[in-house]
């Protein structure tokens, strides 16, 4: 299954950045506020699954079968609760099942396309920068799933310890373990990073 084309947003979605309205309107029978509701979530819904290492030939079925269930589940969105960890808790679902399914562990995940910033950098820095963002990438994929889910959630969605802890169905003490012991365990991953490009550069 191919990726679905880029929708168009409409004025209503920046007005409701998380579109919870979206999904009252679209349960009311608007006819476009689903759509809308798929073009404010499908980077952060594609990224999610890219980073929790769902490999690239089930990636767009999963993507599809998301945003089915929401589809299917938006009856029983509460209007006056935050709807984004309302979504990461099917996304979230979505990935641990996929998992079960396919009995896959340990998927690599590949970096993502960056959006162009105002200021080209030049070629080395680009570079520098891929290299960087790469690194990165593969540090948060060599953790632990459970810390991974949370990493993904707090300092890439920008989530609430207590948003992330509904969405993935454990306690906010866990959340903060799992955030902490993943952060020293990628910081103790840069400082080896870092001694390996100062040996190569004194070699």
């Amino acid at each position: 299954m191919t990726r679905p084309p880029p929708v168009a947003t409409s004025p209503d979605v920046a007005r409701s950045p998380e579109g919870g309205e979206l999904l009252v309107r679209h349960r009311s029978g608007d006819a476009h506020a689903f759509a809308e509701f798929v073009a404010c979530y499908r980077a952060p819904v594609y990224s999610y699954l890219l980073r929790c290492g769902v490999e690239a030939a089930a990636r767009d079925d999963l993507f599809q079968e998301v945003f089915t269930s929401i589809h299917s589940a938006a009856a029983t969105y509460q209007a006056d609760r935050p709807v984004k960890p309302w979504v990461f808790t099917i996304v979230a679902n979505a990935v641990r099942s996929h998992y079960r399914r396919a009995r896959v562990r340990d998927i690599g995940v590949t970096v993502g396309a960056r959006p162009p910033n105002d200021v080209v950098p030049d070629s080395y820095q680009m570079a520098e920068a891929r290299e960087t963002a790469a690194w990165v990438e593969g540090a948060i994929a060599g953790l632990p799933a459970s810390q991974r889910e949370v990493v993904v959630l707090c300092c890439i969605e920008q989530l609430p310890h207590d948003e992330v802890a509904s969405a993935l169905g454990m306690p906010v003490n866990t959340v903060k373990t799992h955030l902490r012991r993943a952060r020293i365990a990628l910081a103790q991953a840069l400082v080896r990073r870092q001694a390996t490009l100062r040996r190569e550069v004194s070699s």
